[in-house]
């Protein structure tokens, strides 16, 4: 008798479906070992390991991340971070991570560090590791969101909005054109936009970065260098420059913004920009 219910019992659990962890918390232990790695070893080899070989980065323009660092020392800085907002694709394969970073000097650890927030599209084939292909931040002067309790979720059930996120870039541009940049923020931001300028903590909310004086109504205009909608078709991002209309061929800055799909329309779930050095 003992030894049939070992069978049985073996049997079930051979039936038992494999576990694995949801994409959201799958990608936030991604990004959570990521920055545990730079801690431990140093900026550069984290950044190799986790990046795609197309993955990009801002330096002074899109860079491949792996083909700018792999010739270069690491920085004798220990940057550290960790997620507190990480958003998925229904279908799994595309994801936002984001949360605030620390620079610590090593050459002079008495130093006051350095804060900021970071942006990352991460993206996987499969049940095959995340890779970070699009890594943006900001800067600002003091530590924020550090204790924040971490928030990852899948993008919500609905009707996906059938035209990918190039629809939503050519809607969001042609009302910023006719009625400012802050109206066209206001016609396709979501409720829980998260908004992100350089100098300024980050602003969470659509209410709130509306009203926020970082919120410019400068007239601008877009050059979109890459886009990518999940196969879901319900979670996506744009990335490019950003220029004035009088001088659309000098990049002002550089751009990611994030989209999701909700009651069949494209909405701005994050934005953040990054300015280009001065001349």
């Amino acid at each position: 008798m003992r030894t049939l219910c070992l069978v049985a019992l073996a049997a079930t659990a051979c039936a038992m479906p494999e576990t694995r962890p949801d994409p959201p918390a799958s990608l936030a232990a991604a990004e959570t070992a990521f920055a545990a790695h730079s801690v431990r070893e140093d900026m550069r080899a984290a950044f190799l390991a986790a990046f795609a070989d197309d993955g990009v980065f801002v330096r002074n323009g899109w860079t491949v991340s792996n083909t700018y660092l792999k010739d270069r020392p690491a920085p004798p800085i220990v940057l550290d971070w960790r997620p507190v907002y990480t958003e998925v694709a229904r279908s799994g394969e595309l994801g936002l991570s984001t949360g605030p970073w620390k620079i610590t000097s090593k050459e002079k650890p008495d130093a006051a560090p350095a804060y900021g927030q970071f942006v990352s599209i991460w993206r996987r084939a499969g049940d095959g590791p995340w890779r970070v292909e699009v890594d943006l931040g900001i800067g600002h002067p003091q530590s924020a969101l550090w204790d924040a309790k971490l928030v990852s979720l899948t993008v919500l059930g609905g009707r996906p909005p059938g035209a990918g996120v190039a629809a939503a870039e050519e809607r969001f541009a042609a009302d910023a054109k006719s009625a400012g940049v802050r109206e066209a923020y206001a016609r396709n931001a979501a409720a829980d936009l998260r908004f992100y300028r350089g100098g300024a903590a980050p602003v969470i909310g659509k209410a709130a970065a509306l009203a926020s004086p970082t919120m410019s109504n400068d007239p601008l205009v877009w050059k979109v260098e890459r886009m990518e909608t999940a196969r879901s078709g319900d979670f996506g991002y744009s990335r490019g420059a950003y220029a004035s209309p009088a001088e659309p061929a000098k990049p002002l800055g550089w751009y990611l913004r994030v989209w999701r799909a909700e009651g069949g329309t494209w909405r701005v779930i994050l934005d953040v920009t990054n300015p280009a050095p001065p001349a």
